[in-house]
């Protein structure tokens, strides 16, 4: 029976940077009790929170298993540094976000595997849990390993410290696992029975079963399997994205995630064919989701979350056949709610006028276009099927409409490539920058050039990773070509982690051995450059080749015989391998291969032409929610449908304000506005948020509250929200204020009380009153805030003493600010008098009171003041926010 003992870690990450990321009571967050549960699930995603919680997959799967109600699953991250070297010391296990228990109490703990550079970071997760990071030191009570993602593909580097991998789409697998596991938990079954039973489930690999055999210093002999007819794993796939169970109720981070909106998956697979692109080989075929569909799951990801975006996903959003009445509907049911919508993937062949003025109706979130490469002879060689006259148009188009900055994303290193293949990224940089030019004075190109990495399962697996030497001088070829151009900033990522990154995705299972060395030297978090040590990776290669003979050349920069056996074969993801090298050898002729929903199929093995086939929609037969067909060539443009367009769908009438929003632009008047005012309080573990994100947290409340929002103008329109002075993160309050605008007269406690049905646990509202539009704004109103401190027992017999001496002497403080002058960085100093800044200081016994003004020359921080008095503060002290006063500011000289 596993325990489940809840880990306290409450006032551990109030002293950690960014304590929000470690709370798991977001809203959308699921609950369940982990002793009522048959079987456990933890989902460990091995890289900081915001970047887990920005990975659809990772959120699809939880909700998935949380479905059932036998089942439970609950999330964990890699904690930041700072915290994890606190719970190494304290001896604090790694822990289940949402209940706090050990993860080592959990049935199966689940990687998601997205990159090469989190394999160490596997191993902290597993070390920090404390549970065995070999799979064959794992006894009967410990928790089943389980990795997924695209990981799972070439799994052998990893392969000794999982128990088994999930390859291929997990929706409908992890049901399978998930009954298995639990009918041989019922029946009492060893781990090694279970693990034998898992690999009869199609898409389930156990590395345990195979005996990879090795010529020292050479590549693999053979793989040998234990169990008879489990030769090979044929990945799983989901033959039709509209079956493929998704979420309604995202859960919503209070820490802003990498990809902070609603995600919405459009389209899965590719079949365009691009030679490098590991992800369009192993998803294929192409599967489209039913644009209602889209629009439906759309409007509930907004109705639970109050998210400001959605972001269609697919691996070339413009591929998607019905994008642009998907688009007219969206933005018609969402235009007056000012919600954007984020396309993060755009061919240039699909880019046109009426895309661009569709997506600038709300808001103008940024554009990225990747060519790959600049040549068209390069172009042709890695089958990536567009012309410079296809970018240079998607270009034009784009700054046309009103965009001054595109962001440009090439590769270097690729096979066959030239010196005037690399100086072309340069010559074409500077076209769409002249491009640009034409339509404004400010326009701007971000480059991003990474170093290609072979990947497997693609056309150019058999393919070597260049030199780090060759990098450097093809870098060095690019900053020629780019100029001191201002303009042009050019980005890219250090050869190193490339290198490395490249070492690993085409290891096999000794590179295990340098995985682990690099980890017990401190490796951890690789992804971040700020983390991410060279020479620790150098010395971990170093003993993987005194151990078994095979170094980092050996993997990353080796040309691969055709007919070697590559770590990755007993992996199937169905595009045969024969496909793939006549795919390499069109290569090296620059011969195109066509996407196959175009032209007839090119049997590359990913169809069997009943269940598993291409699945798109046609727009000719598109038809709008209000019944009317969609009309390919408008005759009024965009961007004045909204205005002209009398029809009132049923996507409109699902947003609330729809129809006044409507009936003002109509009128072309503004909206009425009216300010409410509302105290409130912040406790509980809400005192880990910061300011910002308060503010955020309070303003999705308010749109899934559907108040009748005012916002403010410009590109980014915001609900014209204010809060009161900043709170620390860490200090109670019931005094804090916030100000709403709303565009319909509604009685102050209605809106507190419609307000107060979202917020997230922490947050308690008080009185709510109407203020006049002229009255200053909250943050010149309020001119003091009262606090009331209790201190440990340690200060017991100091506090009279230390108190009376703040009142005899000057208590001066010294803030550093970073200030940037064009490159270089400055430290600026700045003493503060603190009794300037204290109308009312008294304390007695364990507990202080004080009174802070804030002035024209702004105020100082509860948590200044005290370490003034009392020096350094430990953990335990309490510190709560009781009142504020309202009334003219104090001026300081």
């Amino acid at each position: 029976m596993r325990r489940f003992e809840k880990v306290d870690v409450s006032r551990l990450i109030l002293g950690v940077q960014k304590p929000s990321r470690y709370l798991g009571n977001e809203v959308n967050a699921i609950r369940k009790d982990l002793r009522e549960a048959e079987i456990t699930w933890v989902l460990a995603f091995p890289d900081l929170y915001e970047m887990g919680m920005s990975n659809l997959g990772f959120r699809v799967l939880y909700h998935v298993l949380n479905r059932r109600p036998e089942t439970a699953a609950e999330r964990t991250f890699m904690p930041g540094l700072d915290l994890a070297e606190k719970m190494r010391a304290r001896k604090v296990p790694l822990f289940s976000w949402e209940s706090r228990a050990p993860v080592r109490d959990f049935d199966l703990v689940g990687f998601s595997l997205q990159t090469e550079l989190c394999y160490t970071t596997v191993l902290a997760m597993l070390d920090l849990a404390g549970i065995p990071l070999f799979a064959a030191d794992r006894g009967e009570n410990d928790p089943l390993v389980v990795g997924g993602g695209p990981g799972a593909y070439a799994p052998e580097p990893m392969a000794p410290f999982f128990d088994f991998f999930v390859v291929g789409e997990a929706e409908e697998v992890v049901h399978e696992v998930n009954d298995l596991v639990l009918a041989c938990k019922r029946d009492g079954a060893s781990r090694s029975e279970l693990l034998w039973e898992l690999a009869e489930i199609q898409g389930v690999y156990v590395p345990s079963l195979f005996e990879p055999v090795f010529e020292r210093g050479g590549p693999i002999r053979a793989m040998r399997p234990k169990k008879p007819g489990y030769e090979r794993v044929v990945r799983r796939v989901v033959p039709d994205l509209n079956a493929a169970p998704f979420y309604e109720k995202p859960v919503v981070p209070f820490a802003e995630a990498v990809h902070d909106r609603i995600p919405v998956e459009i389209q899965r697979g590719c079949t365009r064919g691009c030679r490098f692109c590991q992800v369009g080989m192993i998803t294929r075929p192409t599967r489209q989701r039913d644009p209602k569909e889209v629009l439906r799951l759309a409007m509930k990801g907004y109705e639970n979350t109050g998210y400001e975006e959605v972001s269609f996903l697919s691996l070339s959003a413009g591929d998607y056949q019905c994008l642009n009445g998907l688009l007219e509907d969206f933005l018609d049911a969402f235009g007056p709610e000012k919600i954007a919508v984020g396309l993060p993937s755009l061919r240039t062949e699909t880019m046109n006028r009426r895309l661009a003025e569709q997506i600038k109706r709300i808001r103008k979130v940024g554009f990225t276009v990747a060519p790959e490469a600049a040549s068209e002879r390069m172009r042709r060689v890695i089958n990536k099927g567009n012309e410079e006259k296809d970018l240079l148009h998607a270009v034009e188009t784009i700054y046309g409409a009103g965009w001054e900055l595109v962001k440009l994303y090439f590769m270097i290193g690729l096979p066959t490539e030239r010196d005037e293949d690399v100086l072309a990224i340069g010559e074409l940089a500077h076209k769409v920058l002249a491009r640009g030019r034409k339509y404004s004075r400010r326009a701007r190109v971000n480059v991003g050039v990474s170093t290609f990495v072979p990947k497997p399962h693609t056309p150019f697996q058999w393919e070597p990773h260049i030199p780090i030497e060759e990098t450097h001088r093809k870098q060095d070829l690019l900053r020629s070509a780019f100029g001191p151009t201002p303009a042009i900033q050019f980005r890219y990522p250090e050869p190193e982690s490339s290198r490395i990154e490249a070492f690993l995705t085409r290891g096999d299972r000794r590179v295990a051995t340098a995985i682990l060395a690099a980890y017990r030297r401190g490796q951890c978090l690789d992804g971040w450059s700020d983390h991410f040590r060279y020479d620790v990776w150098l010395e971990a290669a170093k003993e993987m080749e005194r151990e078994h003979g095979v170094g980092i050349d050996f993997f990353a920069h080796r040309e691969i015989a055709k007919d070697e056996i590559l770590p990755w074969d007993v992996i199937q993801c169905e595009v045969t391998k024969a496909y793939l090298w006549s795919e390499r050898e069109k290569a090296y002729r620059e011969a195109a291969a066509v996407d196959c929903t175009i032209v007839p199929c090119h049997v590359c093995g990913a169809c069997d032409y009943q269940v598993v086939r291409t699945r798109v929609y046609d727009p000719k037969e598109y038809v709008h929610v209000d019944g009317r067909p969609y009309d390919p060539n408008p005759a009024l443009p965009i961007v004045g449908q909204e205005e002209a367009g009398p029809a009132e769908t049923a996507a409109r009438r699902l947003v609330k304000n729809v129809e006044a929003a409507k009936s003002a632009a109509a009128a072309k008047e503004s909206p009425v506005r009216h300010r409410v005012r509302i105290r409130f309080a912040k406790e509980g573990e809400a005192i880990a948020l910061s300011h910002l994100e308060t503010a955020t947290a309070i303003a999705r409340a308010l749109r899934r509250a559907q108040l009748p929002l005012s916002f403010t103008e410009g590109e980014r329109p915001r609900p014209r929200l204010s809060l009161g002075p900043a709170l620390a993160v860490g200090i109670e309050s019931e005094a804090e204020t916030m100000e709403i605008e709303i565009t319909e007269t509604i009685a102050p406690k209605e809106v507190r009380d419609r307000l107060a049905a979202q917020l997230p646990a922490g947050f308690r509202l008080f009185e709510a009153w109407a203020v006049p539009l002229g009255a200053p704004s909250i943050e010149r109103e309020i001119r003091a805030s009262r606090y009331r401190v209790t201190l440990p027992e340690a200060y017991a017999g100091d506090v009279d003493r230390l108190a009376a001496r703040f009142a005899d002497e000057p208590r001066v403080v010294v803030r550093e600010m970073e200030k940037k002058r064009g490159r270089r960085k400055e430290i600026r100093r700045r003493e503060i008098d603190l009794r300037a800044f204290v109308s009312e200081f008294a304390a007695k016994e364990r507990e202080v009171r004080f009174t802070l003004l804030h002035t024209d020359r702004g105020s100082v921080r509860p948590a200044e003041l005290l370490e003034a008095v009392f020096g350094p503060l430990p953990e335990g002290v309490r510190i709560r926010k009781e009142a504020v006063e309202y009334g003219p500011r104090q001026a300081l000289g």
